[in-house]
């Protein structure tokens, strides 16, 4: 008797969904966890908890200002602190002003409408490697290539982080070194050396099947870099060192100086009202679809470190 009054009670809590409701109420930070594939121990949980928690409290106060342009959003980032994030994520703050040592050529600027090549190349996603710079090459080339109207590519991003002598791997690196190899050596499709988020021996064996004619530092000016990305994207450094829960809407929460710069990504256009539009390798569920908006001018510095290739 009693079997058969708790089989009808299960029955009746499934059928009203309060069975469903008792063996899924699941925290937040559960929930977030389940959903971003995140596993931690009992003793670690208890602390990725309190940071989840936090970092939550926090989005919910800035979306409630009326004095910001832009929303944060939960994310793949809600466990990590900001240290954390910037370990993790960004690399360290080097002086890169020996990097660039070319001349701006002089150009007559012409007249500029919005432009948006956003479709030309793939939002990727860099995972717990500081591998920005190597993605910001290698989505340049291949948006280049669709555009140029060759074909449809995913060049090798691995390949550049294995095997970039010049730069560090999933330490950081350079967009111009990444130039130089990839001028040098080409570039392999992804299919034959896949992306796997951390450093390995060089497997390149031969010279890519990809390559470029050459590059030039196109930077210094934001005139320069529109102009010259109404042709195709650019890439460029940036100072993402408050990206961490941006979700949508322009943003300018950074800074402009050389010195700052500790991640690249790929310009990809600019509105009506000279806003950029970026493209960034932290996946699709970051930002606007991977994207972020930024004010116009020297915005995280997106005109120090803006090369282009041809």
């Amino acid at each position: 008797m009693k079997q058969f009054l708790v089989a009808a009670l299960t029955i009746l809590f499934m059928t009203t969904g309060y069975y469903h409701l008792s063996v899924n109420n699941k925290s937040d930070f559960e929930n977030w966890a389940l959903k971003n594939n995140k596993y931690y121990t009992d003793k670690e949980k208890l602390f990725r908890m309190e940071i989840y928690n936090s970092n939550k409290k926090m989005i919910e106060q800035h979306n409630q200002r009326e004095d910001v342009s832009y929303k944060m959003g939960e994310n793949q980032f809600m466990s990590l602190t900001n240290e954390e994030f910037l370990e993790l994520y960004l690399q360290k703050q080097d002086d890169l002003k020996d990097i660039i040592q070319q001349e701006i050529q002089e150009i007559k600027y012409q007249r500029l409408t919005a432009v948006d090549w956003r479709n030309y190349t793939t939002v990727k996603n860099q995972g717990e490697c500081n591998s920005g710079w190597a993605f910001s090459v290698s989505n340049s080339l291949e948006s280049w290539y669709a555009i140029k109207g060759f074909q449809k590519i995913n060049a090798s991003t691995q390949q550049i982080v294995d095997c970039d002598q010049q730069s560090w791997g999933c330490a950081g690196g350079h967009n111009q070194y990444a130039l130089d190899y990839v001028q040098r050596v080409g570039l392999m499709s992804s299919s034959n050396y896949p992306y796997v988020a951390k450093n390995q021996t060089c497997k390149q064996t031969r010279n890519g099947t990809f390559f470029i004619n050459g590059y030039t530092y196109i930077g210094g000016s934001q005139w320069s870099v529109y102009q010259y990305l109404s042709d195709y994207p650019v890439s460029v450094g940036i100072d993402a060192t408050n990206w961490q829960f941006y979700s949508s809407g322009l943003f300018m929460n950074c800074s402009s100086n050389p010195n700052a710069t500790n991640h690249y990504a790929l310009a990809v256009g600019f509105d009506t009202a000279n806003n950029w539009i970026v493209q960034n390798s932290w996946g699709t569920t970051w930002g606007e679809n991977g994207h972020i908006r930024l004010y116009p001018n020297n915005t995280c510095g997106i005109v120090n470190y803006a090369f282009q290739i041809y």
